[in-house]
């Protein structure tokens, strides 16, 4: 990142003769511009200045369409190549260093809130929010977690739960199939998986935060938690980095079948000071399996981590008559 003044501000005249007109924040390093992108409600309108650019970290991000990327010379060469040469060379970053832009996650088409359904909603919509009942999810959790579903395509008969970034903006969703016979129990958009914090909306990072595997699990775990999307956690997760930036510590309640992963990850946040307790729940096989509320009367019981612990438990999945 360029810290010097002059440096901004030669960013920042670039952009006032790209652009035009333009919206200065306080802080001096936010421009706000009219959107490129042609499918943003924004687009053609000067008053509205709803894409911000950043000039010192080279974020871009439009608060209407959710059009976001990194990368500033990059950007200017898809959206003002006339400008792309003085761009490459003004910003830090060069072109072939910046990654892919963002792409941006969208909800299936006539998604619908399964907590507004009416008694004469559709039959697809009614039988996806009685399988969530099913399940021992309420009313509360519909609207909580923003649950729904669509009525045809290939996401129908299928429950969907969305994640939302610490801004507010979509960024991941799962869709369960409630039928038991299909090909595929799970569709999910096609992100980097490491790339997402789900429900990061929702997360107090300054408490305790409970992490788990799967969304399901997340929603019968207690309100502070966010699911794994898997059960790994390593260095290149942007959760993984947020836990450590926050010192926030943490409890692993991964399903049993997983607890030599869980005490990978356990090791992997203990180098970086991360306080780290273990959840062991042998009577379920994940926690979305509990009884809406019986999770968070577990939570007194875990246990704090160390390489000890670690030990007793290899020891212990070692069989009779196996070498160490």
């Amino acid at each position: 990142m360029m810290s010097d003044d002059l440096d901004i501000k030669k960013r920042v005249m670039l952009i006032q003769r790209a652009f035009g007109s333009v919206l200065f924040d306080r802080d001096g390093v936010n421009v706000a511009i009219g959107c490129v992108n042609k499918d943003c409600s924004s687009f053609g309108k000067p008053a509205k200045k709803k894409l911000t650019l950043r000039v010192d970290n080279e974020f871009y991000h439009c608060w209407v369409c959710g059009l976001r990327g990194k990368g500033l010379a990059y950007f200017f060469r898809k959206y003002k190549p006339n400008f792309s040469t003085p761009a490459a060379a003004i910003f830090e970053k060069k072109i072939d260093e910046i990654k892919e832009e963002v792409q941006l996650v969208q909800l299936p088409e006539e998604f619908t809130l399964l907590a507004r359904l009416g008694k004469n909603a559709d039959p697809d919509l009614r039988a996806c929010k009685n399988y969530l009942y099913n399940r021992g999810l309420v009313q509360r959790d519909l609207w909580y977690f923003k649950i729904g579903a669509v009525t045809s395509g290939r996401y129908r008969r299928r429950v969907i739960i969305p994640s939302f970034d610490g801004e507010g903006m979509l960024n991941y969703y799962t869709a369960r199939a409630i039928d038991g016979e299909v090909n595929r129990k799970y569709l999910n958009p096609k992100v980097r998986r490491a790339d997402v914090i789900f429900n990061d909306i929702n997360i107090d990072w300054s408490q305790e935060l409970t992490l788990v595997e799967g969304p399901f699990d997340l929603i019968k775990s207690n309100e502070n938690t966010t699911c794994l999307l898997g059960s790994t956690l390593s260095l290149q997760h942007e959760l993984f980095k947020k836990i450590v930036k926050n010192k926030t510590p943490v409890i692993l309640a991964l399903d049993p079948d997983a607890i030599k992963k869980t005490h990978e990850i356990a090791a992997t946040l203990a180098r970086f000071d991360i306080c780290v307790k273990i959840l062991k729940f042998d009577n379920f096989s994940d926690v979305g399996e509990m009884p809406k509320g019986y999770f968070p009367q577990l939570l007194p019981h875990a246990e704090e981590w160390s390489e000890m612990a670690r030990l007793r438990s290899l020891i212990g999945t070692i069989r009779s008559g196996s070498l160490i």
